[in-house]
């Protein structure tokens, strides 16, 4: 075959043409970030995730050489902030703070445009045992009371920040476990939800131990259990749901951080160790220790088959008591 100078330079121009993409997807990998990161959190400003989130992105700054940016997409149960990062670009630079009650919505709702499969798994670091509270103020003082009004004929009011969000789930489960009845209110969000219980507009509640101790210190809750295996460190003197002879309320607000499908393993790698860096850090044991933080580091295949496993516990439980979605 014979190649004169035109074919061959028209040759050559198409070979860079076609390896530019790939040029560039390596550049933009090799430099990555270059601009900065956002953490998609899916509740306002205050809560569990957030305040984690902002201070592991103060710790990850110099790490990843960028600023990374919390950016608060509350509603829909944390569904607006899944559906945001699950329809972004796969570059990276949108990453969504994935918490329990976000993988409870990618089997409690048919409709959902994403499901757990449109995330790439980055890391998974722990989170908070789950406390049973009641006002402060209320009638209602201890276990036997509570179950007392839970069986009565008008049971019980209880309150979360959504339908499927785990505060939901787990009273549905205790009750149907003590064999009492209860009304759920649904909230905005968890802090509106403490606030309507502490002015004993509802009757129960299940926050994450950190949230419990903080309002219950200033009387306006009263916390009768806790959800881990052993006493909290922020609540040392409430017993847990296994001491109480409830082994099976153990609920956990669970915290992970995912990227979009097809976001590239040296990405996905340089943020895993960067926020699991973070999380190991001295200052946030310091920070989060004493709160009752329980750390569990999950990458890989570890954290996808723990999302899948939660999903499957949690789905059983939405069909065991016919939770439907009707937000």
């Amino acid at each position: 075959m014979i190649i004169n100078r035109r074919n061959f330079l028209i040759a050559a121009s198409a070979g860079a043409a076609l390896s530019l993409p790939l040029a560039r997807s390596v550049f933009a990998q090799d430099n990555y970030p270059n601009r900065p990161v956002s953490f998609i959190i899916g509740n306002p400003p205050g809560g569990d995730d957030d305040t984690l989130s902002r201070f592991i992105a103060e710790q990850i700054r110099a790490d990843l050489g960028q600023t990374v940016i919390v950016d608060n997409r509350g509603g829909g149960a944390t569904t607006v902030a899944g559906n945001l990062v699950a329809s972004s670009d796969p570059d990276g630079y949108r990453i969504l703070c994935l918490t329990t009650s976000g993988i409870v919505q990618t089997v409690l709702r048919d409709n959902l445009p994403y499901n757990l499969d449109s995330f790439a798994p980055i890391v998974g670091i722990g989170g908070y045992p789950m406390a049973l509270v009641v006002s402060g103020q209320g009638d209602i003082k201890t276990m036997d009371d509570l179950i007392k009004v839970a069986k009565s004929p008008d049971g019980i009011t209880f309150g979360s920040a959504g339908a499927g969000t785990l505060a939901h789930l787990t009273a549905v489960r205790f009750l149907k476990e003590i064999g009492g009845n209860g009304v759920h209110v649904s909230y905005r969000n968890n802090p509106e939800g403490l606030q309507a219980l502490g002015g004993g507009f509802i009757q129960m509640m299940f926050p994450s131990a950190r949230e419990a101790a903080t309002l219950s210190a200033n009387g306006l809750l009263r916390v009768l259990a806790v959800t881990s295996p052993e006493r909290t460190s922020n609540l040392p003197d409430t017993p847990t749901m296994r001491e109480l002879g409830h082994p099976d309320i153990d609920s956990m607000l669970w915290y992970g951080y995912t990227a979009p499908k097809g976001t590239s393993d040296a990405v996905v790698k340089r943020l895993s160790d960067a926020i699991a860096k973070g999380v190991q850090s001295d200052a946030f044991h310091q920070k989060f220790g004493p709160l009752a933080f329980q750390e569990q580091l999950l990458t890989g295949g570890e954290l996808r088959d723990f999302m899948a496993t939660q999903a499957q516990r949690w789905q059983a439980v939405i069909t065991e008591n016919n939770v439907k979605f009707t937000d």
